[in-house]
């Protein structure tokens, strides 16, 4: 326990206990508009804390936050931590999307879906706790080519599960596709980030009519289209646009920008697989 803390190298406020040559804020100032996450770690502490976690390293950035892995002190356990990104900025909407994203996680517990520990927030910085899973996406898995069928079709009925669970529950995940899915070193897949889930036994406040959520070459034509009301069957599609991925290598739609892929989903059908991969058998 630091007794006498001193003040932030950077910004002069008292540090609390616990807090080590920065304080919070200027640590997750640091952290999050930084594209060099790594360095700025070395530069502020040789493991920075956070509360009751030693950040360790970043392991993913996406639009609502960033990941790092991390170590609980009191528990002693390696977990990872998901940091809000603009907390001190963010609009009433932000906070209820990254809020929204741990509520739908938490309530969910399946082997390949991944579990949320911790909801919370520290001087206004919001954050939670989940499971470090080591290992790779399946974006990365398929960088150098489209897995075997066999591997494909195994992954996709844990994944399939995973999702239906989800459901069960009244969540929609609604950003399905391979960088959401992680694999550890035993091949079992894991569903995370739950940015854009929502509850669909009742209307939700953060889905605007005509406003276009998700990731455009594995999303529906209804989603695309920034239909009000998508509900589960978006999922399926996006599981189906999934195992296109993981069997040739790329997304069912590519365009050259955004609007392009969008107009593309909405408008045609997808090359069929076998033409991309020949050796996909008919079935």
């Amino acid at each position: 326990m630091i007794l006498n803390p001193g003040t932030c190298k950077k910004c002069g406020s008292s540090l609390a206990s616990g807090e080590q040559r920065h304080c919070l804020r200027c640590l997750a100032d640091a952290l999050l508009h930084s594209t060099t996450s790594a360095e700025v770690l070395n530069e502020i502490d040789e493991h920075p804390r956070f509360g009751d976690y030693e950040l360790i390293e970043e392991i993913a950035r996406g639009g609502t936050g960033i990941v790092f892995r991390a170590r609980q002190v009191s528990l002693d356990r390696e977990v990872a931590v998901k940091l809000m990104r603009e907390a001190w900025f963010a609009k009433e909407e932000d906070v209820k999307r990254f809020r929204a994203e741990s509520t739908a996680a938490a309530r969910l517990r399946h082997p390949n879906i991944v579990s949320i520990h911790e909801v919370g927030q520290q001087k206004g910085q919001y954050y939670f706790t989940m499971d470090f899973i080591e290992g790779m996406n399946l974006a990365e898995r398929t960088q150098n080519g489209p897995l075997g069928v066999p591997e494909a079709a195994g992954l996709l009925e844990k994944i399939a599960d995973a999702v239906q669970h989800a459901h069960d529950h009244g969540v929609i995940h609604r950003d399905l596709k391979p960088s959401n899915v992680l694999v550890d070193a035993e091949g079992k897949p894991f569903v995370t980030d739950f940015g854009l889930a929502r509850p669909f036994d009742r209307d939700s406040s953060l889905t605007l009519t005509g406003q276009v959520l998700g990731t455009p070459g594995y999303m529906p034509p209804e989603q695309a289209s920034g239909e009000s009301g998508v509900g589960p069957a978006a999922d399926i599609y996006s599981l189906g646009a999934l195992l296109y991925h993981l069997l040739t290598g790329r997304p069912p739609f590519v365009g050259g920008s955004t609007m392009e892929t969008l107009r593309h989903v909405i408008e045609y059908d997808p090359v069929s697989p076998q033409l991309l991969n020949p050796e996909i058998p008919r079935d």
